[in-house]
């Protein structure tokens, strides 16, 4: 016994369908997975910026401390007008470099979230596709019915 072409056809469709949607699903969560994933790393680099930041300001108390001991062996006043504006600069270079590290990683993190935003769109995107997928193939199934029921009468 032969298996009608129609029962064919309606088997084809359906899966068709099943694996548009399907595929859509798939997709989906895989970009959910990414865009996590870039949250969490837009997450991450701003706690690098601000470690290296605070390292950074450490590294500059540590040379201060240096520089005050060596002042004061080499018999110099650390009140010293001169001494002072060499300080009060190394200071400012020192804050100036924590900024720009924690500047640096806000426009980096701002940049991931949008990366992460995007991934969240493919997402909703990759299901709908497959929505529309699964339409034209139950729309494809529906034609193909016709013709054959055509052709058979």
């Amino acid at each position: 016994m032969a298996i009608p072409f129609m029962a064919i056809q309606a088997i084809g469709t359906t899966l068709s369908v099943f694996s548009s949607i399907q595929s859509g699903r798939a997709k989906r969560s895989e970009a959910e997975f990414n865009r996590k994933q870039l949250e969490f790393k837009a997450k991450m680099q701003k706690v690098e910026a601000a470690e290296k930041a605070n390292l950074r300001l450490r590294d500059f108390d540590s040379a201060q401390a240096s520089n005050r001991a060596f002042a004061a062996f080499i018999g110099r006043d650390p009140g010293d007008r001169s001494m002072k504006a060499f300080m009060d600069r190394q200071k400012e270079i020192a804050y100036q470099d924590a900024e720009a590290l924690e500047s640096g990683a806000l426009i980096e993190a701002s940049q991931t979230r949008r990366m992460a935003a995007m991934e969240g769109e493919r997402g909703r995107n990759a299901i709908v596709e497959s929505y529309f997928n699964a339409g034209s193939a139950i729309t494809t199934g529906l034609y193909r019915y016709h013709v054959y029921k055509t052709d058979e009468t």
